[in-house]
């Protein structure tokens, strides 16, 4: 990449994201992301309450004693589920936006307007392949913060235990924790880029979202019967309505499940394999915009 593409890529990105930014829609959806990881916990609080009650009708119709306590879970799992539920729609609003933001600007004439002021086609998709970056921490950051005030206000965080026995310290799940940002920012950033380059390839915005959508879902519903060769796309490694990623795997262990997680060589493929797929895809976009008319 020459160096007149990588300073009009900044020059492109620092624009973009000053528009993006001063527009309410991205603020709007940012809360969406933390209210919905919030409200995920609380079905869990919810649902715990409600079993509870069933439980103290049952004893009650049966002639036996109530239980006393309502023991509640350990605020690991609801936190886990939590995020993966706000990280699930987090990747379709970034392929919603990234699918919009080259063929929308086309068909809006913003971009033939961004190459009379000098900005290559490279520029212009370098800056909006490094949109991506903040948007997708912004959506672990908040879908995170949200999901922690829930399961701080309604749960308590502690080992998990079983029968006595500690399978998992706080310490510990801590650290899956921080597996699960490492595990999900690249395939978050690969969508970002599958979006890119559907955007270039389409003639309209609606198009592009239309495409991006059934192609992403698609693959989402079949990739079962794919078997282990799934997870040679990136999107596997995202949380999803059919949720193989890492984040599933965590949350099965923050519940005392033994045998979840990845194996040491699917983690360093998920860890690893997204970033070479993100930056082809995002390479892709800009070869295609170079060949395109605006």
């Amino acid at each position: 990449m020459s160096g007149g593409v990588v300073s009009g890529g900044f020059a492109v990105f620092r624009a973009e994201w000053f528009r993006l930014t001063r527009g309410r829609a991205v603020w709007w959806a940012a809360a969406f992301l933390a209210v919905l990881s919030f409200l995920r916990v609380w079905a869990a609080f919810l649902a715990e309450r409600a079993a509870y009650a069933r439980a103290v009708a049952n004893a009650l119709q049966q002639g036996r004693s109530a239980p006393a306590v309502l023991e509640t879970s350990n605020a690991y799992g609801p936190f886990v589920d939590g995020w993966a539920a706000g990280l699930t729609v987090s990747a379709l609003l970034l392929l919603i936006l990234s699918a919009r933001v080259i063929a929308g600007d086309i068909e809006a004439g913003l971009m033939r307007l961004a190459r009379t002021r000098s900005a290559s086609r490279g520029a212009l998709t370098a800056g909006r392949a490094l949109l991506g970056l903040p948007l997708c921490l912004g959506c672990l950051a908040v879908t995170a913060a949200g999901s922690w005030c829930g399961a701080a206000l309604l749960f308590d965080f502690g080992p998990v235990i079983e029968f006595g026995d500690v399978l998992a310290t706080p310490g510990e799940l801590n650290d899956q924790l921080l597996l699960v940002v490492g595990t999900t920012l690249p395939a978050l950033l690969a969508t970002w880029g599958f979006g890119l380059l559907v955007s270039a390839l389409s003639g309209s915005g609606s198009t592009a979202v239309g495409t991006a959508l059934v192609a992403y879902l698609g693959f989402d519903l079949f990739k079962e019967v794919m078997g282990e060769a799934r997870y040679w796309v990136f999107a596997a490694f995202n949380p999803s309505f059919v949720d193989n990623s890492y984040v599933a795997q965590v949350a099965s262990m923050a519940r005392g499940f033994s045998d979840a997680g990845f194996s040491d060589a699917l983690l360093r493929q998920n860890l690893v394999l997204p970033w070479p797929e993100a930056l082809l895809l995002m390479a892709l976009a800009g070869v295609v915009l170079q060949r395109r008319s605006l």
